[in-house]
């Protein structure tokens, strides 16, 4: 499968591209800094910005699948909003449908009125706001869409030890490792067994 990948350079990001590439996937990865991208036969880096709807077109391409890890600081900008934005119009012609995009637990109809929910809009809410109207874009376009939606991502070692569903109610002991938390993610681009939904990944 060729890939469009966008927030390569991001530690969860950078976790899925291995992966990717593990599984014989080829993989575009847009980069504002290319040198920050290991060099491989299967992987071919695009220089530019993602807000930027010319790299970004040139990224997504002859791809079959787009996969968006985008991640945004507490004092930076919305660069989920505004990257999914330019993203998506560049998907408006539909080659490529697929989209899988990496969101926060806690968000859209994941935003219960539970204890871990509450602290984690009362310590991010910039970080879970520009997540939920990314995922607004997301659900109002003609993508063929899947929303990941993670806890707390650790360093661990990749086990296949994880749950995934979008009925999953987090807590503050849910945790996943971004090994397994990519390894979920390209499992889901091979069979697409969340298509049009939100689901959510812990060990």
């Amino acid at each position: 499968m060729r890939l469009a990948l966008f927030g390569a350079t991001g530690r969860a990001g950078r976790v899925l591209l291995d992966q990717a590439l593990e599984r014989g996937h080829q993989v575009t990865a847009l980069s504002r800094d290319p040198g920050a991208i290991p060099r491989h036969e299967r992987l071919r880096v695009v220089t530019g910005d993602v807000r930027d709807p010319v790299p970004v077109a040139r990224a997504v391409e002859d791809a079959h699948a787009v996969v968006s890890t985008l991640g945004r600081r507490r004092r930076g900008p919305a660069i989920c909003t505004e990257g999914i934005r330019t993203i998506l119009s560049a998907m408006a012609d539909g080659r490529p449908r697929r989209l899988l995009v990496l969101s926060n637990y806690g968000v859209a109809e994941s935003r219960h009125r539970g204890l871990y929910v509450a602290v984690s809009w009362l310590l991010q809410r910039p970080v879970l706001r520009d997540k939920e109207h990314m995922e607004a874009l997301v659900r109002s376009s003609e993508t063929a869409w899947t929303l990941v939606r993670a806890p707390v991502l650790t360093d661990g070692p990749r086990t296949g030890r994880y749950r995934a569903g979008p009925d999953l109610r987090l807590t503050f002991t849910s945790k996943v490792s971004r090994a397994d938390l990519a390894a979920f993610m390209v499992s889901e681009l091979e069979d697409g067994a969340y298509l049009r939904q939100g689901v959510a990944v812990t060990s």
